[in-house]
């Protein structure tokens, strides 16, 4: 049997600040998922349906996968196991620039087309910085990043040198932490599965109701499982 959720967000009789806060959903958790609230110290099981707040960290052990839902243009995040990531987001106007910080993991950003706000990846040693496009990062302290184009242009930006190239579809940007910044096809091999590529979806919809920046009453109908 279906559910439905809804979760209603209005300015009227909240503190904007407060509202600003919130910034995605998660809509899969799948596996061994833990979620840190910034404002709460300790990490606690994520359950879908969870709404983000700027600053939560979420991390996934070696079964672990889960699917975020930015609120305001619906991109998404998939973070696979062995994963930290700390999601930040400063709302402006309608839209949320979108920080996501990780020093070790995998993820999968399917970034829908950013108006005024940008979507970055972050790592000890790159940035990942996209207006809308689709593409796997992968971070490791130790050996080096790796950033695989699947759809649009990413710039990857290496800190430690100050190069930066774009990393097209069908190409994989790699930057390491002597300052190396590399781009060649893609092997095949190196890129990996997405487990919502292949799972059916639940029929579970959570909808969100918020205030547009005019004061019109908005909704964002979201799946989850």
């Amino acid at each position: 049997m279906n559910k439905k959720f809804l979760l209603i967000i209005l300015l009227f009789n909240i503190n904007q600040t407060v509202f600003a806060q919130r910034i995605a959903i998660a809509t899969k958790s799948l596996g061994s998922v833990e979620i840190e609230k910034k404002e709460k110290p300790g990490f606690n099981k994520l359950k879908a349906g969870t709404i983000l707040n700027d600053g939560d960290r979420i991390r996934t052990g070696p079964d672990g996968f889960a699917l975020i839902i930015f609120i305001d243009d619906k991109s998404q995040l998939k973070i696979k196991e062995e994963s930290e990531v700390t999601i930040t987001g400063k709302k402006i106007a309608s839209t949320i620039s979108k920080n996501i910080r990780m020093d070790n993991g995998t993820v999968r950003a399917q970034v829908n087309k950013q108006r005024k706000g940008e979507f970055v990846i972050q790592s000890t040693t790159s940035v990942a910085s996209v207006k809308g496009t689709d593409f796997w990062f992968i971070a490791n302290s130790e050996d080096g990043d790796m950033l695989i184009g699947i759809e649009g242009i990413v710039d990857l930006f290496n800190v430690v040198s100050g190069l930066s190239v774009d990393v097209t579809a069908g190409n994989t940007g790699t930057s390491d932490d002597s300052g190396n910044l590399d781009v060649d096809p893609t092997n095949q091999n190196t890129v990996p599965d997405d487990p919502s590529d292949t799972e059916e979806d639940s029929g579970n919809q959570i909808e969100i109701e918020f205030e547009g920046p005019n004061g019109e009453i908005k909704k964002l109908l979201i799946d989850i499982q």
